[in-house]
């Protein structure tokens, strides 16, 4: 496997098939009115055509940029969504790693290209959340800031300075 990262700028063919997989995942954690299926296919065709500022990045195998190469994705966010915490900004967010591809490196390649980017572009600090993730992060330098209990999980805002990111 040679995993090649890009910007998901240009590729809208993928917003349905990243938009199903993020949704299956982390649907349960927000309010349907403000993200579901439709409004994640939005999200992700509107990165990809440039007109917003959030961004995402794709893990694929090899230099092939269709749906079947797909091994992962990251998004750096203005915001998270999550109440009490709209002071924070940005986001890393929904680090999805196909179940194939699991155990290989590439979300840990997706997190340090998010977070090198962030660094380049003039941010220290990056935070995220997460519900059932929490060691993971702290065993790549993320550190809990508060824990608390989401729409019914135990979940942790942790925060990242990026300037140890790997590029």
């Amino acid at each position: 496997m040679q995993i090649e990262i890009a910007p998901l700028r240009g590729l809208g063919h993928l917003s349905t098939t990243l938009a199903t997989w993020h949704v299956a995942e982390w649907g349960h954690l927000y309010d349907p009115a403000i993200w579901n299926h439709e409004i994640s296919i939005a999200e992700f065709d509107a990165m990809a055509d440039g007109s917003t500022t959030d961004q995402t990045w794709v893990a694929f195998d090899g230099s092939i940029r269709g749906e079947t190469d797909v091994l992962g994705s990251v998004s750096l966010l203005t915001t998270d969504d999550l109440p009490g915490f709209a002071h924070l900004t940005p986001w890393l967010a929904s680090l999805f790693v196909a179940p194939h591809a699991r155990g290989r490196g590439v979300g840990s390649m997706l997190v340090e290209h998010a977070l090198a980017d962030a660094h380049s572009n003039g941010i220290a600090t990056v935070y995220l959340f997460t519900a059932g993730q929490e060691q993971y992060y702290l065993a790549r330098g993320w550190q809990t800031i508060e824990q608390l209990e989401h729409r019914g999980e135990q979940a942790a805002v942790m925060v990242r300075t990026t300037s140890h990111a790997a590029r």
